[in-house]
């Protein structure tokens, strides 16, 4: 199998950096760090990661490096939830796909085979979980029922799933703060209280309080900011939602990461996973190797030229879409429309049908 098939491939670096449940200062400095020495690189930032993808050979002193197939086999580990503290979350997908969109051009194929590779993955394969499961790990790792009332702090979709899931426990009460009050569906369905970041403190004892909140939220004290707390603090943000001195129980992601007995009974799934990816991966480049000589290959390329452009005229009309939205529905529509008569056509064995079709989408020249 020829891994060489993409461009750029075997000059492809992965430089990694765990960063799970650092303080603001530590972050802060590690991010300035990673910029100054990719400039030319994607940085895929998660509450758990900072990587920086390169297309040449790098040598900064990061504690994990990852080169060629195997950076590429990484990243689409990544993107599929495999290294995710929750197995197979789904949004790490977005946050791949939105590095993608910002990526250097010469990088774009290969983000798009680890994206590819990734969903052939989760199309064939059952995830029962998100990151709403965080509050179940953080509950068993700490031996909390969860009973009482449950504060989370923060309104974007890490609290929605963490107040969810909450509610599906059986809190008798889930209470939300935020800046303000949310508008959505999943706040007036679910039965939730809202409270204003700055009210945290006065709405009595609860039993568990879940930290939700962006990076951008300045770190809050418990012994000022929360409530009273009966049994756990649950830090789920990078940086730290709150500062580590608390009166009860903090159980952080970098906690839930450490390999705990939760932890162990997936280690054989998360392997039996990571294999299949490879046959997946490797299968695609061998396809692309063949695409490269193949008319197939040169069809392939002409409709990815044309979606391109696409994305580029809607990206100017449109500019309140996020790009790697507009990037992610064209690409998903071209590959629905595209696969089947492409399959097709890879086992016409007809040069002359071939060459007619090709003739069809070739551009125009004036």
């Amino acid at each position: 199998m020829d891994r060489s098939s993409l461009p750029g491939l075997d000059a492809l670096s992965a430089c990694c950096w765990p960063v799970a449940s650092l303080d603001r200062g530590a972050l802060s400095t590690l991010q300035a760090e990673v910029l100054a020495r990719h400039p030319g690189a994607m940085l895929l930032t998660s509450c758990q990661r900072i990587e920086a993808y390169s297309p040449a050979p790098c040598d900064c002193p990061a504690p994990a490096r990852l080169v060629a197939f195997e950076a590429l086999l990484h990243l689409s580990e990544v993107a599929a939830g495999i290294h995710s503290v929750v197995l197979g979350e789904a949004e790490v997908m977005g946050q791949v796909r939105a590095a993608g969109a910002k990526a250097p051009a010469t990088l774009g194929p290969l983000v798009g085979q680890a994206v590819a590779t990734a969903r052939e993955l989760r199309r064939e394969t059952a995830f029962d979980s998100h990151a709403g499961h965080l509050l179940d790990r953080a509950l068993r790792l700490s031996g909390t029922e969860p009973a009482g009332r449950l504060l989370v702090a923060g309104t974007g979709w890490m609290g929605r799933l963490i107040a969810g899931r909450g509610r599906a426990l059986g809190f008798e009460a889930v209470i939300v703060a935020g800046r303000t009050k949310p508008e959505g569906a999943w706040f007036r369905d679910g039965g939730f209280q809202f409270v204003g970041l700055g009210g945290m403190a006065g709405i009595g004892t609860v039993s568990v309080a879940a930290g939700c909140l962006g990076s951008s939220a300045p770190e809050l004290d418990p012994t000022r900011d929360l409530p009273g707390i009966e049994a756990l603090i649950a830090d789920f943000g990078t940086p730290r939602n709150f500062a580590a001195a608390a009166d009860v129980r903090v159980v952080t992601i970098a906690d839930l990461l450490e390999g705990g007995a939760p932890r162990r009974h997936g280690d054989p799934r998360r392997a039996a996973l990571r294999s299949r990816l490879k046959e997946i991966l490797e299968h695609r480049l061998a396809l692309a190797a063949e695409d490269s000589v193949s008319a197939v290959g040169r069809l392939r390329l002409l409709v990815e030229q044309a979606r391109r452009e696409e994305v580029e005229r809607s990206a100017r009309l449109h500019p309140e879409v996020a790009p790697e939205t507009l990037d992610a529905i064209t690409r998903s529509l071209v590959n629905r429309i595209f696969h089947a008569p492409s399959e097709r056509l890879r086992g016409i064995g007809d040069p002359a049908t071939e060459q007619a079709l090709l003739a069809l989408f070739a551009p125009q020249e004036d």
